[in-house]
């Protein structure tokens, strides 16, 4: 091999190597900037994960109660009764549905959670109300039918076997709201149009992404539930009608001298774990019982789908708060 014959064959791999080198260091980058985009940030990849949605709480058939009862003369007073297998007295959850106190959602939207908590040898009690959209909803009646539904569990209580020492009530975002204030009924003044002489106490409250703070969830205005609709439920706003928010807002209600579970998810976009959390300080604060969960990897529905974490913090609240071992 000649000397100009070997230049020519190291020339030749020098320029293999160089471009190999570079079609290397682009291979590279582009795997690198594919990773880049495809590895979101940690709360993007906590979003991913969230999975259940309105369409999936609102889907499926109706499942059958035990009875359905009425507690007052209008179509949407009514509730379902579900009780355990096993031998009564029973303690009670009286559940609230969510919806943005309209007409978005049913009673329905709680049947898999009502159905959950019987098998954990409770009552439940879940009733409708009228909402914000049906004749005669919205302020007072919304507030008014949830607090003669409970006061109903009196006149039932000795024909089903339920425990009245043990009553909790339970709901989910607009549903939270009233189970929150439902729980607090004692603090409601005579002269408030929501008062009603000798309310069923409860002997606690578990509120799953629950808005205790109207005032505040009026600034956000959430799109889900459509435009005004806390001014819409109350009348007005806090301007127009204080002594409304006073006795409707859980937060002005403080302390609510009742114990309070509240669970939420950290990526809940509907009702941010920020609105929970100012309420639980403030209620610790005010020497209330009151403790806040806030999920991981769970948006907004999570907390009300049986089966996902959420749901077994959900469990374990409501088992402490009946009593029941």
């Amino acid at each position: 091999m000649t000397k100009g014959t070997e230049q020519i064959i190291w020339t030749g791999w020098a320029i293999r190597s160089a471009f190999l080198h570079v079609a290397l260091g682009l291979l590279l980058a582009v795997f690198a900037t594919q990773q880049l985009v495809a590895r979101p940030s940690w709360a993007s990849q906590e979003r991913q994960q969230e999975s259940i949605t309105l369409r999936d709480i609102l889907s499926g058939d109706p499942v059958p109660a035990n009875d359905r009862i009425a507690y007052g003369d209008h179509p949407l007073q009514f509730g379902d009764l579900r009780f355990p297998d096993s031998p009564g007295p029973w303690p009670v959850a009286v559940l609230i549905h969510g919806g943005c106190w309209s007409d978005i959602a049913t009673l329905q939207y709680f049947d898999r959670v009502a159905v959950a908590i019987t098998h954990l040898g409770i009552a439940t009690w879940n009733i409708e109300y009228r909402p914000v959209d049906a004749e005669g909803g919205g302020w007072p009646n919304t507030f008014l039918d949830v607090a003669q539904g409970i006061d109903k569990l009196r006149d039932i209580a000795v024909d089903y076997s339920l425990d009245l020492d043990h009553v909790i009530t339970l709901g989910h975002s607009a549903g939270g709201h009233l189970a929150l204030w439902a729980a607090a009924r004692s603090r409601i003044y005579d002269d408030s149009d929501l008062y009603i002489p000798n309310p069923l106490p409860v002997t606690g409250v578990v509120s799953l992404a629950g808005i205790p703070e109207l005032r505040r969830y009026r600034q956000i205005d959430p799109p889900t539930c459509g435009p005004g609709i806390v001014d819409r439920l109350m009348g007005g706003g806090p301007r127009d009608f204080p002594g409304r928010y006073l006795s409707g807002s859980p937060f002005q209600m403080l302390p609510l001298n009742v114990p309070q579970r509240h669970i939420t998810g950290r990526n809940d976009d509907i009702v941010p774990p920020r609105q929970v959390s100012r309420h639980n300080y403030e209620a610790q604060s005010a020497d209330d019982d009151s403790e806040l969960i806030v999920v991981p990897d769970a948006g907004h529905y999570e907390v009300v789908w049986p089966g996902t974490p959420a749901w077994e913090q959900v469990e374990t609240a409501i088992i402490s708060l009946v009593g029941k071992q």
